[in-house]
């Protein structure tokens, strides 16, 4: 088999493996009534904490109003909200109310027991298998990423 092929087998596994917990991820977001979109704000801002309209945009690769749009829906849902810098009062910040972060924390701890269901039925000779196997693709994109710097 080609190197190339090879290369192109572990990318597009990976790409399952992503997906497969894409997957799982959406179907809670499914359950609470919001779109990708939505859900990709409030990982955003789970991850990253309180933002303005404009950050937002920027990370999300969409114009201010489309966001402004998305943050209008999540307020009217209970999941974000606007306050003011107290600094500058022109300034508003968006973030996740504590309602939606105990919903998230709910949802991931159900996805963190689910693949501790699969972990614990797989031998531990497989799961090291699994762990060099992931380092070792680590090391090596690392070092491909040094030699172009």
């Amino acid at each position: 088999m080609k190197e190339l092929n090879k290369g192109m087998m572990v990318v597009k596994v990976l790409k399952q493996i992503m997906d497969s917990f894409k997957q799982n991820i959406e179907q809670g977001f499914k359950e609470m009534n919001v779109t990708g979109p939505q859900g990709m704000l409030m990982g955003i801002l789970v991850h990253h904490g309180k933002m303005k309209i404009s950050d937002l945009s920027e990370r999300m690769g969409l114009s201010n109003s489309t966001v402004s749009g998305i943050v209008d829906r999540l307020e009217k849902q209970g999941y974000v909200e606007r306050t003011r810098s107290e600094e500058d009062r022109r300034v508003v910040y968006v973030n996740v109310t504590s309602e939606f972060r105990k919903q998230v924390r709910k949802h991931f701890s159900e996805i963190e027991k689910k693949f501790e269901t699969i972990m614990n039925e797989t031998a531990s000779e497989e799961i090291d298998k699994i762990f060099e196997g992931l380092i070792l693709l680590k090391e090596l994109m690392e070092r491909h990423q040094q030699k172009k710097e």
